[in-house]
């Protein structure tokens, strides 16, 4: 029987590394709404929010709230950073 494909995931923040390892699925938000990333996805980057949830044998294995973050994936490998700082600009100071 065939091996399941995975992606190759390493997810960090400015200290450590909080996950590494493969999931068969993660899941987040961006501005344009909640969205999965599955093997073989179309390469990707984007700022993420709210969450990231990981998939492996379709269960969740690790759930991690944070406020904003970096993902970039590419040939199924995935790489997330977190901790961005959030800035709110005053429109007056455009």
């Amino acid at each position: 029987m065939a091996e399941k494909k995975k992606i190759q995931l390493r997810v960090r923040d400015a200290k450590e590394v909080l996950f590494e390892g493969e999931v068969d699925r993660l899941s987040s938000f961006n501005e344009v709404g909640a969205f999965d990333i599955y093997p073989k996805h179309a390469n990707f980057i984007s700022l993420i929010r709210k969450e990231l949830s990981l998939y492996d044998d379709n269960k969740m294995i690790k759930k991690i709230d944070f406020e904003l973050a970096v993902l970039k994936i590419k040939k199924d490998l995935a790489k997330i950073f977190l901790g961005l700082e959030v800035i709110i600009l005053d429109e007056k100071q455009i």
